[in-house]
């Protein structure tokens, strides 16, 4: 019943968020001149968004690289929880706005000036102890939840990997490894459940205000029905920035295929129509360019299709996870009800805040339905 309600909570507003927006970056380019006040802004903006994502026919979808913003702006913190999907965030940002971003170790050496978003996991890590500098530069935060039921198992694989000098994002370690990290009372579920009520707190009460605040989850980014919603708001919020002009609505489904969904969309990829379109853009591309002779710039074109034919419909924008090895991990009693009195605590401490009593009231829902190790 609470699983029902939390649904109907949130798809009661899923319309409106999706379709109606106070940003006109997010409607559609056919009526950008009617939203902007200056014919040349409106321009620039139908240019702009060329040159990022857009929808193909037949359900195919064009992901472009992302690049620096040409003007300096106000980045946006895009805070995690370790394991709840902050590289899936990460390309979806940037697939959404054609702008680069960064982390708070600054590993793409891209700086924070031009960069649209920085991702962080504080205050569960201090990347070379300088958040507090680098803080000083934002105002506002998207955060990502996720129930820490998956994303600690997550974090796991990602410590396991690092500790045999494997790939990120390509094995989960077994069940035995899990066990062992699991019952460590400095690096497991003992550290890792205050760690995540501090994560979970610290961003509530640093922007008070939600209009600089975009709490999302996990489960809704990656889910079917919500999940193009989540990332029209993500758009959308983002969008709010000077300097920031997100993809058109229509395009956001498509992209959230892509980058989010990426292990289905291979299958719905249309590589006869996706040729077709490049061919197409091709001619359109030599046209504006007053070139008579398009083979080489659908040669050009024709490579992109070709590796993305390789990928099997993927693209270079869904580099996210492909790990292989159990999904399932045992949890004792006592695991599943502490995890519990983490929820319990943060719903009695935040209950003002809908949203979120939502979120917390499905977690509270998957534990209670999970099995202990010990039925």
């Amino acid at each position: 019943a609470l699983l029902a309600a939390a649904l109907f909570v949130f798809a009661a507003g899923a319309a409106s968020l999706y379709t109606i927006s106070k940003n006109p970056s997010l409607e559609a380019s056919s009526t950008s001149t009617e939203l902007s006040t200056h014919e040349g802004a409106s321009r620039r903006n139908d240019d702009d968004r060329r040159s990022l994502s857009i929808a193909l026919a037949h359900g195919g979808c064009q992901v472009t690289y992302a690049r620096e913003s040409e003007v300096p702006i106000d980045p946006t913190w895009q805070a995690s929880f370790p394991g709840s999907g902050a590289r899936m965030t990460f390309n979806l940002i940037q697939a959404l706005t054609g702008i680069h971003t960064n982390d708070d170790y600054n590993s793409h050496e891209r700086g924070y000036e031009r960069v649209v978003a920085v991702k962080t996991h504080y205050p569960v890590k201090n990347a070379r102890h300088h958040f507090a500098d680098l803080d000083q530069l934002f105002t506002r935060a998207i955060v990502i939840l996720r129930n820490p039921l998956n994303a600690v198992p997550s974090y796991f694989n990602l410590q396991y990997e690092q500790l045999h000098h494997l790939p990120n994002h390509s094995t989960r370690g077994p069940n035995r490894d899990w066990l062992l990290y699991r019952d460590d009372p400095h690096d497991g579920l003992a550290a890792q459940l205050p760690n995540y009520e501090n994560f979970v707190s610290y961003w509530m009460e640093k922007y008070p205000d939600r209009q600089q605040l975009l709490m999302i989850s996990y489960e809704d980014l990656t889910d079917d029905f919500a999940g193009p919603i989540v990332a029209a708001r993500i758009a959308n919020f983002l969008g709010e920035v000077e300097g920031v002009n997100p993809i058109a609505a229509e395009s956001v489904p498509c992209v959230w295929e892509t980058v989010v969904n990426y292990k289905n969309v291979a299958e719905k990829v249309d590589v006869a129509a996706v040729e077709a379109a490049m061919s197409a853009a091709a001619e359109a591309e030599a046209d504006e360019a007053g070139v008579e002779e398009v083979d080489s710039v659908r040669r050009r074109k024709k490579k992109k299709v070709n590796k993305r034919r390789a990928l099997k419909g993927k693209t270079f924008a869904d580099p996210s996870s492909l790990r292989t090895g159990p999904k399932k991990r045992p949890y004792t009693k006592q695991n599943l009800a502490d995890m519990l009195a983490v929820f319990q605590r943060l719903v009695d401490r935040y209950n003002n805040d809908k949203d979120f009593v939502r979120i917390m009231g499905l977690y509270i829902e998957m534990v209670t339905n999970t099995v202990s190790a010990e039925d």
